[in-house]
């Protein structure tokens, strides 16, 4: 009797600490949100305070990366990120081979073939040139860069024997999440160990030793700025139906669809693809036009992740010049990646009720709307993963890396800390009708 009593006094205490936190947390929420709608008077501009020390860089001071940050970044990162100037480098002088071992076929459509018949150049406008590209195994023995597509490797025992050739750089190659870095593995317990093979990384992420992210911010030349239209932009956009969705892959671990679904509730919303009732020509291999006639793009990942910031925000929302919706990383990261006040980021609102009036405000007040496109007069965004046929940076990237990084020996003895510790968030969830980041 006494346990029993135990338990129900227990039980209650828990109950009245979740509905109470709970409580706390919708008026922290509610005060949040009050504050998105003067949201150019509430935004704070996080890292203010760190002391960045790139003063000879032209432009990446925007980013208000912190001098550590900036620190992790490859001479490759710095000329990307930073906008850096490219070193001279003697291209005469030496000649590389990449290999991408093994599965290098499984991406050739897309980084050389651009989903045609016709083979491109992989290093068409890239810095250098002295690059030689190979899919054959037996020139493990002599390449000076072997890549390898970790998604499609089950563990170890498939990596080929080291060769004799010492500078021989081994790097680790995704574009992956961390929660879905490995086709064949689904959790994380069972990721296989790759510590102390890899002696660089090519991933989206700024720090990688070769960053190779879907897409980049960049400042216009003084000849570039200016230029947009916005009443031009509202004109050419549909006034009945505000945001549009595509998607072929209806599960993510995030709940990305569910919220999609509650927003449908109170705003209209057009989807494309295999995930809705509208159909576009293929996806990858070609592009979906009747985007561009939408005002915003619900560019919601499959994964909430730290820097992974996929086609869905690059091309299906800037390049459509549509306002992106995002549903992913941090604002925190959003604000050093992405051009300046040109998002709207769903942790902002209390629910979807509130995300859909937000949107209805915008459209019925053009000067609020035309300061989420006021970016387009001073940076652009440069698409660069080689889908819908547009060209792919990948092997320039990797040529580049050969070029200007620093050979100076280096192994990741710790591979999952580098990329998998602490890098998500579990996504969203709805207590209530109340947004819970989890």
């Amino acid at each position: 009797m006494i346990k029993s009593y135990k338990k129900t006094i227990l039980s209650v205490v828990i109950i009245f600490a979740v509905f109470s936190s709970a409580i706390l947390y919708f008026f922290y929420l509610q005060k949040k949100h009050r504050c998105v709608f003067e949201v150019f008077k509430c935004i704070k501009k996080e890292n203010s305070t760190a002391v960045v020390d790139y003063q000879y860089y032209r432009h990446g001071n925007w980013r208000n990366l912190s001098k550590e940050r900036v620190n992790s970044l490859s001479e490759l990162g710095k000329i990307l990120f930073l906008e850096k100037e490219y070193p001279k480098v003697n291209t005469s002088a030496k000649n590389y081979t990449i290999l991408n071992w093994k599965y290098g076929w499984a991406t050739d459509s897309r980084h050389i073939r651009r989903y045609t018949y016709t083979p491109f150049d992989p290093l068409e406008n890239c810095s250098v040139s002295n690059c030689i590209i190979s899919y054959n195994n037996l020139d493990i023995e002599s390449a000076d860069l072997v890549l390898f597509e970790i998604f499609f490797l089950c563990g170890p025992h498939e990596l080929p024997r080291r060769p004799n050739n010492t500078n021989q750089i081994w790097t680790f190659v995704t574009e992956e999440s961390p929660l879905n870095t490995y086709a064949e593995y689904i959790h994380m317990y069972e990721y296989p160990n790759f510590d102390g093979y890899f002696n660089w990384s090519m991933t989206y992420r700024m720090d990688a030793d070769i960053p190779f992210p879907s897409g980049r911010t960049v400042t216009l030349t003084p000849e570039e700025k200016g230029k947009f239209d916005f009443e031009e932009w509202n004109k050419s956009k549909k006034q009945n139906v505000l945001i549009t969705i595509l998607g072929t892959h209806c599960y993510a671990r995030n709940s990305r669809w569910k919220y999609v679904q509650k927003l449908r509730k109170y705003i209209p919303i057009h989807k494309f693809g295999g995930c809705g009732g509208n159909k576009c020509p293929g996806y990858y291999t070609k592009d979906c036009g009747l985007l561009s006639r939408y005002k915003f793009y619900l560019a919601f990942e499959n994964s909430n992740c730290n820097e992974y910031i996929t086609e869905k925000l690059w091309w299906n929302s800037f390049e459509k010049n549509a306002i992106p919706i995002i549903m992913g990383t941090t604002k925190r990261i959003l604000n050093q990646t992405l051009p300046p006040n040109s998002y709207i980021h769903i942790n902002d609102f209390v629910n979807p009720k509130h995300l859909a009036q937000y949107i209805i405000y915008l459209n019925n007040t053009p000067r609020e709307l035309e300061k989420y496109l006021e970016w387009k007069n001073h940076f652009k965004v440069l698409n660069e993963h080689g889908y819908f046929q547009s060209r792919s940076e990948f092997y320039c990237r990797a040529c580049e890396a050969l070029n200007y990084n620093s050979k100076k020996k280096k192994v990741y003895n710790n591979l999952n800390k580098y990329w998998f510790h602490n890098q998500c968030q579990k996504g969203w969830s709805a207590f209530f009708d109340i947004n819970i980041i989890l």
